[in-house]
């Protein structure tokens, strides 16, 4: 049982305490959440004092700790619906007949499942035998929420001694415990009036209906900054009741995100005349008459749909028509001397790829213009230590065009903080993939200004592909795996058929049996990692003859020439992986080739970190250095007496000395997550995942992987897990469309 302890004990250690198998992303975003709705949040009077030692606080805390674990999940909001004729359903708990209604069960589910998802394996199978009940994720029935309030109400001192927690833990959990304890004896047998009534009354929650004037789009919430904002929503046609809840802070990121859209959309913007280039489809021409005749704009479209060479000939045709116009009677330039345009992402790697694509459309074009350095979006508006702008609507910033790339990536706080940013008569253009991984952080901004009606005069989808061609076996995947109905079978039937895909099982116990060549039976997971690795062998053979023949780090273009073709090499195949824990994993698979590069260029197996051709990425920021997140550079021997290893990463001609990455910053990028390449390309790629991945895995999370491949495409999975993948969208829960 000792083993069955440590491991629960690990579950829920501070960093990872409910989230055991979620990414590190999802670990840092919850840090985040904690520091930013603190209960600073709170009102902090004497009145509110006096409101937190009543009982009837209870329900502002049951509703602040569902929030946040929201917020956690990148929802905004909490919507609760009630329909008048809806029939509660009863059972059993503690001893007690009680009836619950499914807004109340869904309300104790979010609070309750977190600590039953602790419990010991043995512990739960244990539970579930006794009630003769499968509780695992799989469940569906109405009735598991009775017996898993039960157990809780019933074993609580048990459970937690057979965890093992440490007070500290343990207090943790008493705490959350408590909530659903005074949560549930609020709930049970009651009715949505009496919740309602509830929450009209206290203090710490404010109507948005009454405090704000949408004639006037104003609002005096500011002003009393309760914690929590709700708003009720009747139907009388399904004579239901709907109730969205924010915490203040997200309510007035959305709130303000679309006062600001509001206000750019009514300024006046005079067109320029731009001559169409011939060989621009129609979809592109849209898109650049909506740029230019709108100061906000949104350019959607899939990999190779041209966002980017299109805005590249709004640059270039804009660019002209100044030229034309003179320069006294038009301020908009372009050049590397001049703000007037500013190139975004939201991570730097975006940035950097964003400009070396808008400068090479602008090349081919042969339009002699020196485009302005692309920066992260927190660079362009001043956002440092304190999370707070420097530019805002009473200090916007002085460009006249702002283009932002992979906006797909924008939280709704930090689009906030940019669209406030922008100075009256300029243009902002959005551009990005509605379809790709929403955002890391809350609110889901460009799929939800895609959805707003309001918005449609001046959203321009691309939708023809010039990378995926009708027949290409991505782009057919890709489509299938978009489609608001799943087609399974079509899925499998591409997967055995099309010669850019294929398919192979990782769990050797799985008693699948396709009989087809593209799909194979399943081997060890070592032999299928030996097998992927091989994949990488032009890239090693590359890096054994830089050991004969190293790097010149004294002749710059010799060194920009070496990285060059090794990324060039090095991109041909890339490993994505859903997450960063379990057998297909970044980490693990990582560790595997880090032994198995070691072993092919005899190197010694020691505990150094640094080696001769370790392939590394950024992980954060850092100006000082010119590194920015996604970066992907080489370790190598250099040329010098001493033999040094530097980091060598493209387009720079000096390397950086290993002592001043550490292991912190940096990470070995044999294998990265799917969340990591957004906005990368590789000729072949290969994705891992499992069942343990299971909360990880959507549709969207799948889409994004599937297009970073311009050849091949290879899926190293469990039948159950693609399944589950392709069938689950991702679902934000956001209120930004209720703010239009």
């Amino acid at each position: 049982m000792s083993n069955n302890n440590n491991k629960s004990k690990s579950a829920i250690s501070l960093q990872e305490s409910w989230a055991s198998n979620i990414s590190d992303y999802i670990l840092l975003r919850r840090q985040q959440t904690h520091v930013a709705y603190d209960a600073k949040d709170a009102k902090t009077n004497d009145e509110n004092r006096r409101i937190g030692k009543l009982g009837d606080n209870d329900l502002f805390t049951a509703l602040f700790v569902i929030l946040a674990a929201h917020l956690e999940e990148g929802h905004t909001v909490l919507t609760i619906d009630a329909a008048d004729h809806e029939t509660p359903l009863q059972g059993e708990i503690n001893g007690e007949i009680v009836t619950l209604y499914a807004w109340q069960q869904q309300l104790l589910g979010i609070l309750a499942t977190p600590i039953f998802a602790l419990i010991d394996t043995q512990i739960k199978t244990q539970i579930d035998t006794q009630s003769n009940m499968q509780l695992d994720d799989d469940t569906t029935t109405e009735t598991s929420l009775f017996v898993l309030l039960d157990t809780l109400f019933g074993q609580r001192d048990y459970l937690w001694a057979q965890l093992a927690l440490s007070n500290h833990e343990k207090e943790t959990l008493i705490k959350r415990f408590d909530a659903i304890t005074t949560l549930y004896h609020r709930l049970k047998n009651s009715d949505l009036n009496t919740f309602v009534h509830s929450i009209h009354k206290h203090a710490l929650f404010a109507n948005v209906e009454a405090n704000t004037n949408y004639n006037n789009n104003q609002n005096s919430l500011s002003k009393d900054n309760q914690p929590i904002i709700y708003n009720i929503a009747e139907n009388k046609e399904t004579q239901s009741s709907k109730i969205t809840f924010w915490l203040h802070r997200t309510w007035q990121a959305e709130f303000n995100l679309a006062q600001h859209i509001n206000h750019i959309l009514n300024q006046q913007i005079v067109p320029l005349d731009i001559t169409m280039p011939e060989n621009l489809n129609d979809q592109q021409i849209a898109a650049i008459n909506v740029a230019n005749n709108n100061a906000f704009s949104i350019i959607t479209g899939g990999p190779g749909t041209g966002k980017t060479y299109t805005v590249a000939q709004l640059v270039i045709a804009l660019q002209q028509a100044t030229e034309s116009r003179g320069d006294e009677s038009e301020h908009i330039r372009f050049s590397t001397d001049s703000a007037s345009l500013a190139l975004a992402a939201p991570t730097g790697k975006a940035a950097q790829r964003m400009q070396e694509s808008l400068q090479a459309a602008l090349d081919a074009a042969d339009v002699k213009l020196q485009l302005q350095e692309a920066k992260t979006i927190h660079r362009l508006l001043g956002i440092g230590r304190t999370g707070r702008p420097r530019y805002d609507a009473n200090n916007p910033l002085g460009e006249d065009i702002i283009i932002i790339d992979e906006a797909s990536m924008l939280g709704v706080e930090l689009a906030n903080y940019l669209v406030s940013a922008v100075k009256p008569g300029a243009r902002l253009i959005l551009l990005g993939d509605a379809n790709q991984l929403a955002a890391v952080d809350a609110g889901a901004v460009l799929a939800d200004l895609c959805r707003i009606p309001l918005l449609q005069p001046i959203h321009a989808e691309l939708t023809e592909s010039r990378r995926f061609s009708a027949e290409s076996g991505i782009g057919k995947l890709a489509t299938q795996i978009n489609k608001a109905e799943t087609n399974l079978q079509a899925i499998w039937q591409l997967l055995r058929q099309d010669p850019a895909l294929s398919f192979q099982y990782v769990n050797m116990l799985q008693a699948e049996s396709i009989s087809n060549n593209k799909i194979e039976n399943s081997l060890s997971k070592e032999k299928i990692i030996s097998r992927i690795s091989s994949n990488y062998q032009s890239y090693v053979i590359k890096i054994k003859n830089l050991i004969k023949n190293p790097i010149e780090k004294s002749l710059p273009e010799s060194v920009k020439n070496t990285t060059s073709s090794l990324m060039e090499v090095f991109n041909q195949f890339r490993i994505l992986t859903a997450g960063h824990n379990g057998e297909w994993g970044d980490h693990y698979i990582n560790n595997y080739l880090t032994q198995w590069h070691l072993a092919e260029l005899k190197l010694p197996l020691g505990q150094n970190t640094w080696f001769h051709g370790r392939p590394v990425m950024v992980l954060q920021n850092n100006y000082e250095l010119g590194l920015f997140n996604g970066d992907i550079g080489f370790c190598l021997q250099t040329s010098d007496e001493r033999s040094q290893l530097e980091v060598f990463f493209e387009n720079k001609t000096q390397g950086i000395a290993v002592n001043l990455l550490n292991e912190e910053v940096i990470a070995t990028a044999y294998a990265m997550t799917i969340h990591k390449s957004q906005g990368s390309e590789f000729d072949h790629v290969a994705i891992t995942f499992d069942n343990s991945h299971a909360r990880l895995l959507s549709k969207e999370l799948l889409y994004t992987a599937v297009t970073r491949a311009k050849k091949q495409v290879t899926i190293y999975s469990t039948k159950h897990a693609l399944e589950k993948a392709v069938q689950t969208p991702t679902e934000r829960h956001t209120g930004l469309a209720l703010q239009f």
